[in-house]
């Protein structure tokens, strides 16, 4: 299987572990939903249904995550049976009820490959060797950074991400030599502080760096890619406390790709940054 160092996003689903913090597993490939939009449908179809209670699908909801059932996929309609797959499971309020599901647990959306370097501590490890060795915090912007000051801390860690997936995937090649791997939803912070979907990035765009610094892109590129893929999602639900430290770039975690997808995000220009209205 290809290794890859850089970043990649998926979608994943949450399991127990007995680690120093939550460990995710992804869905299988059948029930990604890669839009919050979707991820919002199946949590109100299983509310309406009599599978969530409402205060659940309101955690799920406000933590970005979905339902999801055995047996039980997404593009069953469009794909015909699978290994996995034995019933078709709306992503929709309004579709009519199934009977007779099992409930199997919740997915999320996003992923770095295993071997991704992420800033935990103030020092950078892959990110699989990150959640083996026990970590609990995690790099990111704290409430007075902004965009002349971009100063980090640590922040608690609410789970990590694993599991397999194929995804195209963009590889951002900047002017210094840095390389990183996202699929196209995925968020980075341009030099203007605004976030951005790696979709929507092209040569001569300019991204944020960790310290402030402006790294312009060289080369946007495709190309397919295949393995294991993780991810951090802190336990903050402060947006700026949601920007990390990627191979030395700003980034956003699995919540700008979640809750926050519809949300528009600027980083200050003012020396107290602040995010009221984002």
């Amino acid at each position: 299987m290809k290794r890859l160092s850089y970043l990649v996003v998926l979608a994943c689903a949450v399991l127990s572990t007995t680690a120093s913090a939550q460990l995710s597993t992804r869905c299988f490939t059948d029930d990604q939903l890669t839009t919050y939009t979707l991820s919002q449908g199946r949590n109100n179809w299983s509310f309406k249904c009599g599978y969530i209670t409402q205060a659940k699908r309101d955690f799920l909801n406000s933590e970005g995550e979905y339902q999801v059932y055995a047996s039980g996929c997404y593009s069953f309609a469009a794909t015909g049976p699978t290994a996995t797959c034995t019933f078709f499971i709306p992503a929709d309020e309004n579709a009519p009820c199934i009977a007779g599901l099992v409930k199997l647990g919740t997915c999320v959306t996003g992923c770095y490959t295993a071997q991704e370097k992420v800033s935990f501590g103030g020092e950078y490890w892959p990110i699989a060797d990150a959640y083996a060795s026990g970590v609990r915090t995690v790099t990111a912007l704290t409430k007075d950074a902004s965009l002349v000051a971009p100063t980090t801390g640590e922040q608690a860690i609410r789970a990590f991400v694993a599991g397999e997936t194929v995804e195209d995937v963009f590889a951002l090649q900047t002017v210094d030599g840095r390389r990183v791997e996202v699929t196209s939803e995925h968020p980075m912070v341009l030099a203007t502080g605004e976030m951005v979907k790696a979709k929507t990035l092209q040569a001569g765009d300019v991204l944020l760096g960790v310290r402030g610094e402006k790294v312009e892109l060289q080369d946007v590129s495709v190309f397919r890619y295949e393995g294991t893929t993780w991810n951090v999602q802190p336990l903050s639900k402060e947006k700026i406390e949601n920007v990390l430290d990627v191979e030395g770039l700003l980034t956003g975690s699995v919540r700008f790709q979640n809750e926050w997808a519809d949300d528009h995000y600027r980083l200050s220009v003012r020396d107290e940054a602040s995010v009221d209205g984002l």
